[in-house]
């Protein structure tokens, strides 16, 4: 699957790791993380019907206090670890303040 556009940059190991801990989390697999450590699909490690994907979206919004726009709740975008983790950086970025440069 091509990235997205504006998100093929981004991707920080920390996001990959909070996104798969959530994942598991909230849907209350019982695996470990690092049980998905290589894993880029995270539709190949769980089911993800749409209850499921809205429960994990909820869970992500909230631990990354971001809000995902209504266009990128799809099941390639959600299901795909790294687009996801690119979008999430993205976004938490657009809301942060920029760095000031030192005097």
């Amino acid at each position: 699957m091509e990235p997205l556009p504006g998100m093929a940059g981004l991707r920080s190991p920390q996001t990959l790791d909070r996104i798969r801990r959530v994942f598991i989390e909230s849907l209350h697999l019982n695996v470990q993380g690092e049980d998905l450590a290589d894993l880029e699909q995270l539709k190949e490690a769980a089911g993800l019907d749409s209850v499921a994907v809205l429960e994990f979206v909820a869970a992500l919004e909230k631990e990354f206090d971001i809000r995902l726009e209504p266009e990128m709740l799809t099941i390639e975008v959600v299901g795909d670890l790294k687009q996801l983790a690119a979008y999430i950086d993205e976004r938490s970025a657009q809301g942060r303040p920029p760095l000031e440069s030192p005097a």
